[in-house]
């Protein structure tokens, strides 16, 4: 049989590494008389927002023991029977590695670092100073001050329209229009909307706690803030087509009204 050539073939399939949006479970504590009765109750509260929508499962806040304890093959059935797609587990133990395995997930490694926000960002940020400049010696001739590095804020002068899903990885991401449903917009830093906030927009992806979204219209499908979200179903009638800004606080998303929309007027 004559071998074929595919030197030059043209390549059928790519794989590449892209930024998803992908909900987190994370799980605190594996008793499992109290926490399926409180996972059936959360995502019964938005079923439409989760059906069909992929779930990462995050055991980081749990210790050995607790993770030994948890059925992962019940778990994936449950999740499943709620109309969601388990797709794997992150920060698992050694010892869970094979049971996660066989329970048809993925296993992805723990995050190593995390955005830790306190009072001192704030102090950092005013008085940009490391530790290492604090041990150098001053030297008679002083070179000029470096300018602080500022995150790059996005822009968007355009409509983001259904399906499309805009990424600010570092800073602010800044929309001069509308975001329709359908649509997603997320950032490291702030997210402003000067427009209609009809898709999903998610602030401080990395933890920043102190992130905090702006809308001109607010009518979201959902809204999150370093991993605290709320969906369209539980947003407050009042806040609806209102200008307002979400903020987390006390591990909850709170929003302020600071102006009216009236597009009549």
């Amino acid at each position: 049989m004559k071998p074929i050539n595919t030197a030059n073939e043209k390549p059928l399939f790519e794989l590449k590494g892209s930024v998803l949006t992908v909900i987190v479970l994370h799980i605190n504590d594996t008793d499992a008389d109290r926490f399926y009765p409180q996972l059936k109750k959360k995502i019964g509260q938005a079923r439409s927002f989760f059906n069909n929508a992929p779930v990462l499962i995050d055991l980081s806040a749990v210790d050995e023991e607790g993770q030994a304890a948890l059925d992962y093959e019940f778990l994936v059935q449950t999740l499943r029977g709620l109309g969601v797609v388990p797709v794997g587990v992150r920060g698992a133990t050694a010892c869970q590695a094979e049971r996660v395995l066989q329970s048809g997930l993925g296993l992805l490694p723990a995050i190593k670092t995390e955005k830790l926000v306190d009072a001192l960002v704030d102090q950092q940020s005013s008085e940009p100073e490391s530790l290492n400049d604090k041990e150098q010696p001053e030297s008679s001739d002083k070179s000029p001050s470096q300018a602080p590095i500022v995150a790059p804020t996005k822009v968007i002068t355009l409509p983001v329209r259904s399906g499309q899903q805009v990424f600010a990885p570092q800073g602010d991401l800044v929309i001069l229009s509308s975001v329709n449903a359908g649509a997603e917009v997320l950032a490291a830093g702030n997210i402003h909307v000067y427009g209609a906030l009809r898709g999903r927009a998610l602030a401080g992806i990395n933890g920043d706690a102190t992130a905090r979204i702006f809308s001109l219209q607010c009518n979201p499908e959902l809204v999150a803030v370093a991993g605290e979200y709320l969906v369209n179903e539980l947003l407050d009638e009042a806040l609806v087509n209102q200008s307002v800004m979400i903020s987390l606080g006390d591990g909850r998303l709170k929003f302020e009204v600071i102006g009216s929309f009236n597009p009549s007027a």
